[in-house]
């Protein structure tokens, strides 16, 4: 066990490009270090995946975030145990449901919106607009 987000559906290839434009911009705002899948190397951004992880080195990584484009997912998940990378997995998985909204994509979290304001504040910086939440998650640790 450990702290999880989740998701399940399609992010659909017809919004993708400036979803993946979005993300790349959303890394460029952050001062925490995303690396690939790995966590070492660049995170995979094209238009067949997203993949990345924190920065392995002084243990900043955990489970990698990897998003298939145009792939119909069950399920999904990926445990960042909440080290910093998570503020970035959060952001991320809230800009793919900004760009494909339930039910073609849905997320839901271990952590209650109360807990995603880091990323929602990365979100706020990079978009410039406040984060929707989810349907799925609850507002607070109440």
């Amino acid at each position: 066990m450990g702290y999880t987000h989740y998701w399940n559906g399609i992010i659909s290839s017809k919004t993708s490009s400036l979803l993946l434009k979005d993300i790349t911009h959303l890394l460029t705002t952050t001062p925490i270090k995303i690396r690939g899948p790995l966590g070492t190397g660049q995170p995979i951004i094209t238009p067949e995946q997203i993949s990345l992880n924190g920065e392995a080195e002084g243990e900043g990584s955990h489970e990698s975030l990897r998003l298939s484009i145009d792939k119909d997912i069950p399920f999904n998940f990926c445990k960042t145990a909440r080290k910093p990378y998570d503020t970035v997995v959060c952001a991320i998985l809230l800009r793919c449901l900004y760009y494909n909204p339930p039910p073609a994509f849905e997320v839901s979290s271990d952590g209650s919106w109360e807990e995603w304001t880091g990323g929602r504040e990365l979100y706020s910086k990079a978009f410039g607009v406040e984060a929707t939440m989810p349907e799925t998650m609850t507002p607070s640790w109440n």
